[in-house]
């Protein structure tokens, strides 16, 4: 049971979790670097139609995306090794937490192809046709036309990716891999303080979040400048086309200014 609350314990507590957050973030910004290399694998079957790769995308995809990913963490934690020894590969020395940056990076990976074959899907048709029929090649239409209008799509969406691994990464201790959440269970086992334990976790967790989210804000106005650049500069041209349409008829039949 444990002790009665005292919060001194959480503000303790933090900087000695803190320590451990750069191996929180280690494991998302690998799991997610690997995803998007998988990601991208995974959708180009599906977005080129190509039969049996394209069976194959949808059944790594429906399985990372419709099971647990705690689950997932002990397929990999203790499959992958039996998987290796078939090909005379010993990984027990190997360190817990490429493991976990394993399963994030497959996990991560099927949603990423998710969100790029949506992005490269919003993009209107038209627009590649027109860039195709001047002269643009495959990779200059991609770069000049698709990759700027998907990436405006999917910044929202890859956000909630991003910090969605984040807050997952804290059953990354189940395999005993010590990361932040790791440390908080090592805190509160020796203190018997576990409430303030989960409380400065909490806020770690929190304050991260909240940096995440406006960084992701920040690339998301920055993606959408010039659209917005646009809307401001077509309003006058839709004021002049007001005026020229309706306004100047009743000016030259001896109508009165406005």
């Amino acid at each position: 049971m444990s002790r009665e609350f005292n919060i001194d314990y959480v503000f303790s507590f933090i900087p000695k979790m803190l320590s451990y957050l750069h191996i929180t973030l280690f494991i998302v910004a690998s799991s997610l670097l690997l995803g998007l290399i998988i990601g991208l694998l995974v959708a180009l079957p599906r977005m080129y139609n190509i039969p049996f790769l394209k069976r194959v995308s949808q059944v790594y995809v429906s399985f990372f995306r419709g099971t647990p990913i705690l689950i997932q963490l002990f397929l990999v934690y203790y499959g992958l090794p039996e998987l290796l020894k078939l090909v005379n590969i010993n990984s027990s020395r190997w360190d817990v937490l490429w493991f976990a940056v394993a399963t994030y990076a497959l996990n991560s990976g099927a949603f990423i192809s998710e969100i790029i074959r949506s992005g490269v899907e919003a993009v209107d048709r038209g627009q590649i046709e027109a860039a195709q029929s001047v002269g643009m090649s495959g990779y200059q239409t991609f770069t000049r036309i698709i990759l700027p209008q998907a990436l405006a799509v999917v910044v929202p969406v890859f956000s909630n990716l991003v910090i969605g691994n984040l807050k997952d990464t804290s059953l990354a201790f189940t395999i005993g891999a010590m990361e932040m959440t790791g440390k908080s269970q090592t805190l509160g086992a020796a203190t018997q303080h576990f409430v303030e334990t989960y409380i400065a976790l909490s806020l770690i967790y929190l304050v991260v979040s909240l940096i995440l989210q406006k960084l992701f804000k920040v690339l998301e106005n920055t993606l959408l400048k010039h659209e917005h650049r646009d809307t401001v500069q077509s309003e006058p041209k839709k004021r002049k086309s007001f005026v020229v349409r309706y306004l100047n008829p009743r000016l030259s039949k001896g109508g009165k200014s406005i």
